[in-house]
């Protein structure tokens, strides 16, 4: 049994490393080269600079115009993810607690959400965008964020407050206590490793789209990391000094973030895994 465990190990430690190398290797050829010369990429991508050069970042950072596009990226992340908890959050926890014919339906709405693509969606969502003049706007983005995002998030949270026993509620509701209270005092402390887990996720998903992004912002100022990035690379195709450093400035705030707050995500993740 001992050698088993020992080969069950072995084999699970090989796969980790192989995608550890997976997900490492473009990154580090990625932030490698960007502080290589266009001459050296050229040459061997794989070498060591031969001289470190941060005028790559200084070409990408004023091409990007990377402050105005960073703070708007910033502001649709960081709304859209607070948003998406806090509505997907108190919609699961509904849906979990009541069983009328009423909410029954409205969950399979949203479980039907899950399955259609954005795609599918694209031109009807264009003229509801139209209608509502959401166009160029920041907001329109959040919002149009909180929309997609909801389903998928909200049957996330239900599942996790089905966990949590409905006699603690109780004992609160008979202490005094608001359905809100409840919510926001006892249940969400409960499932709050649900919640990071939704939260590190979605943060990624807004951070790196450019789909809808793309869709509801034209104006130059308004623009994203994405979609700067993408403006970039039209127009330096053949510029790969400047391309994989512009690459490097856009994964380094979400990587310094998540650097950060490790610690608070993986605190939620075990907080959540112990039943109150």
């Amino acid at each position: 049994m001992k050698r088993r465990d020992k080969i069950d190990t072995l084999i699970r430690e090989f796969l980790i490393c192989i995608s550890a190398l997976i997900v490492l290797v473009p990154l580090y050829f990625t932030v490698l080269n960007s502080f290589k010369p266009y001459s050296e990429i050229a040459e061997n991508i794989a070498a060591w600079p031969k001289e470190f050069t941060l005028s790559n970042f200084i070409s990408a950072w004023n091409r990007l115009d990377f402050l105005t596009v960073l703070k708007n990226t910033v502001i649709i992340s960081v709304f859209s993810t607070i948003g998406c908890v806090v509505f997907s959050g108190m919609t699961g926890y509904w849906i979990a607690r009541h069983h009328d014919w009423f909410t029954k339906t409205l969950n399979i709405l949203f479980l039907c959400g899950m399955c259609v693509p954005f795609q599918c969606i694209m031109i009807v969502f264009a003229k509801v965008i139209g209608l509502l003049e959401f166009g160029n706007h920041l907001y329109g983005v959040i919002i149009s964020f909180w929309a997609i995002s909801l389903p998928m998030s909200m049957f996330l949270v239900s599942g996790a407050v089905k966990s949590v026993p409905l006699e603690i509620e109780e004992a609160a509701i008979i202490d005094g206590c608001g359905t809100l209270g409840v919510f926001w005092k006892i249940v969400f402390p409960l499932i709050r490793g649900t919640v990071f887990t939704i939260a590190s996720l979605q943060i990624l998903t807004y951070w790196n789209d450019y789909l809808m992004t793309q869709f509801i912002l034209v104006k130059k100022d308004m623009r994203t990391l994405q979609i700067a990035m993408q403006s970039l690379f039209n127009e330096a195709f053949f510029s790969w000094d400047t391309a994989v450093a512009a690459v490097t400035l856009s994964i380094l705030p979400l990587f310094i973030f998540f650097i950060i707050a490790q610690k608070q995500v993986l605190d939620g993740v075990t907080a959540g895994a112990v039943k109150g």
